[in-house]
């Protein structure tokens, strides 16, 4: 039987750590799954087909998107027994923030194209499909949405004012309940952040028992590497004030990406 995980995110919820504990584990991995991250499906246009679906919403889109699932199953390696690792955030939708009126009510229309291409590519074959999202408390969720958007865009509004204009957005957990109601023949399965954290492997920890490693192998697994740090109120107040300013562009960019870079250094102790 194949085994196939499909992590479809949700934005802003361990994603960068998940992956990086799947990037830093490839070579274990490769035998038993082959694996998707980001970097393929953003250089393949296949997260763009996804985004285009959550704010579009045409039929045309989704099966753009499932066409382009299918291309590019084909294209992977899977040998006799192989099974499939996926981890892309997008394949939920556009980060909720940048689609506010929709947030991520396709999530359960490309988690099922998602499982169909996946159920055609091993078409007359056993598997057993499993698709997992992490979920955070929605304070610290919106908080770090915010702290992302400030970074990324020129998001000009408070805190406070940005959770206010995120009030119409549905609990995360809704999400992962619509999905399991779309596909009632898969396992859908949600862990909280604020649970994994705690654990050895962070969000790799879901990852880690899907790969069910003999011992020996097991205890090779390397914890994360890389992960999104937390950065503090006054390097977020700073950027706030340059996206209130009247930089140009690139100025503004460019700036903020000093003001991040030394704030990152100084987390990790680097100067």
């Amino acid at each position: 039987m194949r085994r196939i995980l499909l992590h479809l995110g949700l934005h802003k919820t361990g994603t960068t750590a998940a992956q990086s504990f799947l990037f830093e584990n490839r070579e274990l991995i490769w035998p038993h799954f082959a694996l998707v991250l980001p970097y393929r499906t953003r250089n393949s246009g296949l997260s763009r087909a996804a985004t285009n679906h959550s704010v579009y919403g045409l039929a045309g889109t989704l099966s753009e998107f499932e066409r382009q699932i299918s291309a590019f199953l084909d294209t992977l390696d899977f040998g006799e027994k192989r099974g499939l690792i996926v981890s892309e955030e997008n394949f939920a939708g556009l980060r909720p923030s940048r689609n506010l009126e929709q947030g991520y009510a396709a999530a359960p229309e490309l988690a099922a194209s998602l499982v169909n291409a996946v159920r055609h590519r091993f078409s007359g074959q056993e598997v057993e499909i499993t698709v997992y999202l992490s979920l955070r408390q929605r304070g610290s969720w919106l908080r770090s949405l915010w702290a992302h958007d400030l970074q990324r865009m020129r998001q000009v509004q408070d805190l406070e004012t940005y959770c206010e204009s995120m009030e119409t957005l549905a609990p995360l957990q809704a999400t992962v309940d619509r999905i399991s109601e779309a596909l009632p023949n898969v396992t859908v399965l949600s862990e909280w952040l604020e649970d994994l954290q705690k654990l050895r492997f962070g969000p790799g920890a879901p990852f880690a028992d899907f790969l069910d490693l003999h011992q020996e192998k097991a205890n090779l697994l390397a914890p994360p590497a890389h992960s999104n740090p937390r950065l503090p109120e006054d390097v977020l107040a700073e950027l706030l004030d340059l996206n209130r300013s009247r930089l140009d562009e690139a100025a503004l960019v460019a700036q903020k990406k000093a003001i991040v870079e030394h704030a990152q250094k100084a987390l990790i102790g680097t100067i």
